[in-house]
């Protein structure tokens, strides 16, 4: 199981900076842009990630509320 943990944790940046720019291009943002957003707030898409409230596309899953929203970003970045 930690192993398991170990991987996720060591995969979960290229994935999140991957997720971060697809909505960035999804929504239409600016290339110049692009490279500025994802680097401020792959954090956050990481979090969201870690805690399957979206899926690797960008997208939110069913049943997922805000309030979770918040909890994994504050839990990802006292790491």
């Amino acid at each position: 199981m930690f192993l398991v943990g170990q991987v996720m944790n060591s995969n979960i940046e290229p994935l999140a900076r991957a997720m971060a720019e697809r909505i960035c291009r999804r929504e239409g943002m600016a290339e110049e842009k692009v490279a500025a957003w994802v680097e401020l707030h792959w954090p956050c898409a990481a979090a969201m990630l870690e805690a399957g409230l979206m899926d690797e596309t960008g997208d939110w899953l069913p049943g997922k509320d805000l309030l979770h929203v918040f909890e994994a970003y504050r839990e990802r970045i006292k790491r």
